[in-house]
């Protein structure tokens, strides 16, 4: 999602996310290739010791971690990768696999999504396990500051099976001080493991 979605109530949040997002933005192009890159080699070193079939990913939007490497280097290597589709009339989403990027087409809010004829809906018995998650600010507790819409925390209450939560994300989204926590309330899902240019955090 994008800064079109700032939909979470409460200031402190709101001013956390712009400045968040503002940081992000001002990494040059440069750099986010290096520390994207960075970041997909230690996704895919631990996704091969995890011995994953299946996982979910997000097609990078903007000035986020770009995922492609990884998505590229699990369809080489025969992992299926599903995506999430946006249905802003309710803020769910339907998840489909896709096996290459012509698959995808840009959805609501611009962000390329599959293409529903070319990939269909997956059962909920079928969806993933290991979950990718893009973010605006993590800290060192698993908290997420997502884009306000509340997209992953409904598809988090809908999963039904065990999960591991990976967000994904460069050095400086993540909280500065080490006991810094971000606002959370009681729906919002909280991420097993953070993945930085630096390296995983387990929470």
């Amino acid at each position: 999602m994008d800064e079109q979605l700032n939909l979470a109530a409460g200031p402190d949040k709101n001013k956390l996310r712009q400045n968040m997002l503002a940081a992000r933005n001002g990494l040059s192009a440069e750099e986010r290739v290096e520390k994207s890159a960075a970041v997909c080699r230690y996704l895919s070193e631990w996704l091969t010791e995890k011995s994953a079939k299946r996982i979910m990913c997000y097609a990078p939007f903007r000035s986020e971690l770009n995922t492609r490497p990884l998505m590229d280097w699990a369809w080489q290597s025969g992992i299926e990768v599903v995506l999430p589709r946006s249905e802003p009339a309710d803020r769910s989403m339907t998840l489909h696999l896709v096996s290459q990027w012509e698959d995808l087409i840009p959805g609501a809010y611009g962000i390329l999504e599959p293409d529903p004829a070319a990939s269909p809906v997956l059962a909920q018995k079928e969806w993933p396990r290991i979950i990718i998650v893009p973010g605006v600010a993590f800290d060192r507790y698993g908290g997420r500051l997502g884009y306000g819409g509340g997209y992953y925390d409904r598809f988090a209450e809908r999963l039904g099976h065990e999960s591991v939560w990976m967000g994904a994300a460069f050095d400086i989204q993540l909280m500065d001080r080490e006991m810094e926590k971000l606002p959370m309330q009681s729906h919002d899902k909280r991420m097993d493991g953070l993945v930085t240019e630096s390296g995983m955090y387990v929470f």
